[in-house]
């Protein structure tokens, strides 16, 4: 199986200049824990994390959010992050995301954004046994 049989090509993803404020927004709102950060053309810039959100805001900039300057997407992106291509196989998908510690991996083709694996995204598999794990895997029940 390959990552175009399993990625989302609908992706959320944020501009570099777009508020941090709205971009944790758009995470609340969609449930996510991560969105590529693109440019207007489709070229992936980073991923803007959770943890990439909350770092840096200590609480005296939450408590007073109305009159602290935000910062950009692009600011507290994660620049540079793992990628794979859509003829990429799944297992390896797999081991780069447990081995890396990853929840997400965007999926790109001549740099630009085409879709994204999630964690979630493997499970359905798992769960349709569409992917037969293999028993180094942690998916498999001692």
């Amino acid at each position: 199986m390959l990552a175009t049989d399993v990625m989302s090509r609908n992706v959320v993803s944020v501009r570099p200049d777009m508020p941090a404020r709205a971009a944790a927004a758009l995470l609340v709102v969609h449930g996510f824990t991560s969105a590529p950060v693109v440019t207007a053309d489709g070229v992936l810039r980073g991923i803007v994390t959770e943890a990439d959100l909350m770092r840096g805001q200590p609480l005296s900039d939450l408590e007073h959010a109305d009159t602290t300057p935000d910062t950009t997407a692009g600011e507290a992106m994660t620049p540079n992050p793992r990628t794979m291509r859509p003829i990429d196989d799944l297992s390896g998908i797999v081991a780069v995301m447990l081995d890396d510690g990853l929840r997400s991996v965007p999926i790109v083709e001549d740099g630009r954004l085409v879709g994204i694996i999630s964690r979630r995204d493997i499970l359905r598999c798992v769960a349709r046994r569409e992917l037969v794990p293999h028993t180094a895997s942690p998916f498999v029940a001692p």
